[in-house]
């Protein structure tokens, strides 16, 4: 149980410092293809950093819920993968929306 705690902890923080990275500019962190088409790069990076950073916050509750008992690490999980849906729809939705089209 440690080792998920830990892994979610650092995939979390991981997550939220791109995230930051991403909101402040560094649109360079996205792939190419999805950000070949952009003209607004500040949009585009701050529409795509919430998510991700949404994401990292998501893994770091689920990590700090699963040290309270088996009981609270399966709602974090489950908290966590539902973040993760939906932040990719919102992604998806960014990309479309500044990039024309989603691939």
């Amino acid at each position: 149980m440690i080792a998920l705690v830990i892994i979610f902890y650092i995939v979390g923080l991981l997550l939220l410092v791109i995230g930051v990275a991403v909101y402040k500019g560094k649109t360079g962190l996205i792939h190419y293809h999805q950000r070949k088409n952009v003209v607004d790069h500040i949009g585009f990076g701050r529409a795509m950093g919430r998510p991700c950073a949404i994401m990292g916050i998501s893994g770091i509750i689920c990590a700090t819920m699963s040290l309270f008992g088996e009981l609270w690490m399966t709602v974090g999980i489950i908290v966590f993968f539902v973040s993760i849906i939906a932040m990719i729809i919102v992604s998806m939705t960014v990309t479309k929306k500044y990039n024309g089209t989603i691939f």
